[in-house]
């Protein structure tokens, strides 16, 4: 295996005003330099886009 490291750099942007509307939940939280991915609600898990 190979010493090679990965850095991933993770932008989170403000919510727009179309997912305010909708209540859309936010799943992505940054704690310091540590990126938090919360799960998906149950309805969108079922596949297809959530657009």
């Amino acid at each position: 295996m190979s010493d090679s490291k990965v850095k991933v750099a993770v932008r989170v942007r403000p919510m727009n005003r179309r997912e305010l509307d909708l209540n859309t939940k936010c799943i992505v939280e940054m704690e310091g330099n540590q990126t938090v991915l919360q799960p998906l609600p149950a309805a969108n898990k079922q596949g297809g886009d959530s657009r």
